[in-house]
């Protein structure tokens, strides 16, 4: 499953990959594509002052800046 994760125009976002705690920041305005891959679901929880998005079960994902540029998050 592949989706995009978008930061308000106004407003940075951070965003922390469990369960390697890798952390980047969206720009605002900006967007990253997170695909989780294999069997499982994964998480997207909103914390007060991050977005979390744990890899799924039994699976693994990845991700992409919006310029097409892999996020290394293992």
């Amino acid at each position: 499953m592949k989706f995009k994760v978008f930061a308000r125009s106004e407003k940075s976002l951070t965003v922390m990959f469990e369960p390697t705690a890798e952390e980047i920041v969206i720009p605002p305005g900006g967007h990253i594509v997170v695909e989780f891959i294999g069997g499982g679901m994964g998480e997207v929880c909103p914390e007060p002052e991050y977005l979390m998005i744990g890899s799924p079960m039994g699976g693994d994902m990845r991700a992409w800046h919006s310029d097409g540029t892999e996020i290394a998050i293992w």
